[in-house]
């Protein structure tokens, strides 16, 4: 049950410029970023050993690493929400994206600590289970599912799709690099990949249904 990883690329992108409040959480997702960038190379980390950054320097970041985890995770609940079309105003999307809020954030953090010890074991590993829970998010929050079920579910639908999984991360990583020739603006392109999770996600999802209908 493969997918198109170009089709999905030309889908994001048209969301993207289309969709006013796609565009508009896409601006501001690049703006956090920008200035947490901002902020911590203003900093002296050179002397970070020594007596560059004071203790204060180094909570304000930790205090901002924080802040733009939970701002960036709840935009990504309104970007699944308004991808799956299961809400249509922004106040329903909204609405949908707080309910589901305290899910979603224990799916991404339970996420990132497997596929940190992923890393943490070797490289390998860790890229090979970032692309099979990729899409543990996105269930969590258009399928109410609890994190330990939206991890499984994302395990399972990546099932003989993870090098398809892997060109399309590719492309768009390309793509962001591409783009960040131009100061700030790969902040903005790299919301791109947000938008695709629901897409892969409604797919695969879609053509698991299929396989089901027919084998019934």
């Amino acid at each position: 049950m493969a997918f198109d990883a170009i089709s999905v690329f030309k889908k994001s992108f048209i969301l993207l410029f289309t969709d006013p409040l796609l565009f508009s959480l896409a601006v501001i997702y690049a703006i956090i970023y920008i200035l947490f960038g901002a902020y911590t190379s203003s900093l002296n980390v050179t002397n970070l050993t020594v007596s560059g950054i004071s203790a204060v320097g180094i909570s304000y970041i930790l205090i901002y690493a924080v802040l733009i985890f939970l701002a960036g995770t709840f935009i990504s609940g309104m970007v699944f929400v308004r991808v799956s079309g299961k809400k249509k105003n922004v106040k329903e999307v909204i609405v949908k994206a707080l309910k589901r809020y305290p899910a979603l954030l224990a799916t991404t953090f339970l996420t990132s600590v497997i596929i940190a010890l992923g890393f943490i074991a070797f490289v390998i590993p860790g890229i090979y289970l970032s692309l099979k829970l990729i899409l543990s998010p996105v269930s969590s929050v258009i399928e109410d599912k609890s994190p330990v079920d939206a991890i499984k579910r994302s395990w399972n639908m990546t099932f003989g799709n993870w090098w398809y999984l892997f060109a399309m991360v590719l492309l768009f990583i390309v793509v962001i690099f591409i783009s960040g020739l131009v100061p700030y603006v790969s902040y903005f392109f790299s919301f791109l990949l947000v938008i695709s999770y629901p897409l892969v996600f409604m797919l695969l999802a879609g053509k698991r249904a299929s396989v089901k209908r027919r084998m019934a």
